[in-house]
């Protein structure tokens, strides 16, 4: 799902610009005051704007539960499958159940995290696009 945000553009460099937005009721017309709720989003700029300019941005929406299902639940699942395995691994090897256990929680939930600090990074890479000036 796309979502459209007006904004004003508040400086530019190359094809890169901030423009400030407000996303409460109040200045949602205006623009021009930054209000308590004003963002200011890193955009890129393929209509070549300049300051003081009101802009049309492109913003791509995720799905926030299958989002949030990730951030949280996927490194739990992990660490207790981790868990499991371990406690599993020590009654069938006769090794300290508490050692296999921590091990496990350690080698199934640490990748998980890189994983999510890697996609993290590949998200943050995507940015707004300023779509049309308006007059």
């Amino acid at each position: 799902m796309e979502r459209f945000i007006e904004g004003v553009v508040m400086e530019t460099s190359g094809k890169l610009a901030k423009v400030r937005a407000s996303i409460h009721s109040e200045c949602e017309q205006c623009g021009v005051c930054p209000g308590t709720n004003a963002v200011i989003f890193d955009v890129i700029d393929e209509v070549g704007v300049k300051r003081g300019q009101r802009v049309l941005i492109e913003n791509k929406q995720t799905n926030r539960i299958l989002a949030a299902f990730i951030v949280y639940m996927l490194p739990l699942l992990a660490v207790g499958c981790g868990i499991s395995l371990g406690y599993y691994l020590s009654l069938r090897f006769t090794i300290s159940a508490v050692l296999l256990m921590i091990l496990g929680a350690l080698v199934f939930g640490l990748p998980v995290m890189y994983l999510l600090k890697c996609l993290d990074r590949s998200l943050q890479a995507e940015k707004p696009i300023i779509i049309r000036i308006i007059k």
